[in-house]
């Protein structure tokens, strides 16, 4: 699965666009204690494609994980500090 990528990287809350025709039209997200589970995503971020063209085929799902992994670390912590 190739992701597409549009001319230029959106905002994180900004909507999928160029979405693939056959694509859903919401990716079905299972989250379960065990793990989590996406099925359906296409990512079509720059950034992110870029990241993950620069990481060999074999490592890009831990890499992706990773990225998610220190992503919601700093999204927590963004939240904590404007609680006060």
């Amino acid at each position: 699965m190739e992701p597409s990528v549009p001319a230029q990287d959106a905002p994180a809350d900004a909507p999928a666009q160029d979405a693939p025709a056959d694509a859903p039209a919401t990716p079905s997200v299972h989250v379960q204690a065990g793990g989590v589970r996406i099925d359906d995503l296409t990512i079509d971020r720059k950034t992110i494609v870029d990241y993950l063209q620069g990481i060999a085929p074999e490592k890009q799902v831990i890499a992706l994980v990773h990225a998610l992994e220190v992503g919601v670390t700093e999204v927590c912590a963004r939240r904590e500090r404007f609680k006060a």
